[in-house]
């Protein structure tokens, strides 16, 4: 039975030889967005969560945030996957 890839196969997947991932430049280009929305946005944000109130730059609020996110997501895919593979 052929193998059917998945998308992150393909992203990982090189077909020719001498040329870089297509992750790679998609990274690339989501690393030079990043770099882009910290320059442009510099300014200062007050944050209330909780009984915790301090101010902040912009940048740093949003990427906490998504680090956060990121963090989240990785627990979360690891316990579905943990509890797909218990079923089975």
């Amino acid at each position: 039975m052929a193998r059917r890839e998945t998308g992150d196969d393909a992203l990982q997947q090189n077909d020719q030889p001498g040329r870089p991932p297509v992750a790679l430049i998609l990274g690339g280009i989501v690393a030079a967005l990043a770099v882009v929305f910290v320059v442009q946005n510099t300014g200062d944000a007050n944050v209330k969560f909780l009984w915790v109130d301090f101010n902040s730059s912009v940048w740093l609020v949003i990427i906490l945030s998504v680090a956060l996110g990121i963090i989240i997501d990785r627990l979360f895919s690891i316990w579905w996957r943990r509890s797909r593979t218990s079923d089975d």
